[in-house]
């Protein structure tokens, strides 16, 4: 299986309104760029929109639009698995976007495979949570849903979880990405990774209007400090291959509409 990663560009005609969640935006440069509908399900990963590296969405206690300007340039990826020659996209392409024109161009391909994703972790590591991440609590749902209440994720970073809840939706996919089960990565991370700083807050967002209401979602952003203490254990690499993975395709739920982006930066003090 080989897991495809293309970044691209979007450049709008004119000023213009962007939606509450611009991963809608990637996902129609996507279907312009590639000339079809990304009918990619669960096997792939919609990045929102960023502007000199900040990402656009819009956060629920603020009133101000999202509004990208005419030429600007708007950065986004996307991530895909194929078990086939991946599709050439266009190097150039127009599309429209709630009446207006945007145009698009792929800026950069990774390929590789399945069998080969994997980072070089370092002992020490930040990892930021660029877009709301929403981590579920297992066995939590039949309570929320005893109360009548949607939905209610994890507010504080928990990388054991997010790796626990990757590798069994991996597994369920029947994505042979690592051997390890889901209680044994989620075992040995917690006992493994060691919290030396973070700086997160909660974040309640708009994704869309669906009949005049609000569909929203509270997750948090930010980052935190990480120390590897058991660079010893064969797990370490499973470790690295499942974070490559998320370097991709995000963490937690709703990550194939961009929510729970990812980046990773070794601390060098």
């Amino acid at each position: 299986m080989l897991v495809v990663s293309a970044s691209i560009e979007v450049y709008p005609i004119r000023d213009t309104i962007l939606p509450p969640f611009t991963s809608k935006v990637t996902r129609t440069a996507f279907a312009s760029l590639w000339g079809e509908e990304p009918l990619l399900g669960r096997l792939g990963s919609f990045s929102v929109l960023y502007r000199d590296g900040k990402p656009l969405y819009k956060r629920l206690d603020t009133s101000e639009l999202l509004v990208a300007r005419a030429g600007e340039r708007l950065e986004a990826r996307v991530s895909f698995l194929t078990g086939e020659s991946p599709p050439v996209p266009e190097d150039y392409s127009t599309f429209m976007f709630s009446g207006t024109e945007f145009n698009t161009r792929v800026t950069g391909i990774e390929v590789t495979t399945l069998e080969n994703l994997r980072i070089d972790l370092p002992k020490k590591f930040s990892l930021k949570f660029l877009t709301p991440t929403l981590l579920p609590v297992p066995g939590r749902g039949e309570l929320l849903k005893e109360k009548g209440v949607k939905r209610r994720y994890k507010l504080l970073p928990d990388l054991p979880l997010a790796l626990r809840l990757l590798t069994y939706d991996l597994k369920l996919k029947k994505i042979d990405l690592i051997k390890a089960t889901p209680f044994q990565i989620y075992k040995w991370a917690y006992r493994a990774l060691a919290e030396l700083d973070y700086h997160v807050k909660p974040e309640t967002v708009l994704y869309t209007v669906r009949d005049g209401k609000p569909s929203t979602e509270r997750g948090f952003t930010g980052f935190v400090l990480y120390e590897l203490l058991d660079e010893a254990s064969p797990l370490k690499q499973e470790l690295e291959k499942l974070l490559a993975f998320a370097l991709r395709f995000g963490i937690g739920k709703s990550r194939s509409i961009g929510f729970g982006q990812i980046s990773l930066q070794p601390i060098r003090k």
